[in-house]
């Protein structure tokens, strides 16, 4: 992976990380956000707006 796709990987799961905060998740299971995969905020993201 270039570095330009680890940087837009980065950036994009920073901001799915500030999304999950502004909707007060700040963890998932026992693990904080920052531990998780951009798929799995991903994920965690979807099935919080579906149940909204």
């Amino acid at each position: 992976m270039s570095n330009d796709n680890k940087e837009i990987n980065t950036r994009r799961k920073d901001i799915m990380i500030e999304k999950l905060l502004d909707r007060g998740i700040y963890k998932t299971g026992n693990h904080q956000l920052y531990e998780l995969s951009l798929k799995e905020l991903e994920h965690t993201y979807q099935k919080l707006a579906q149940a909204n």
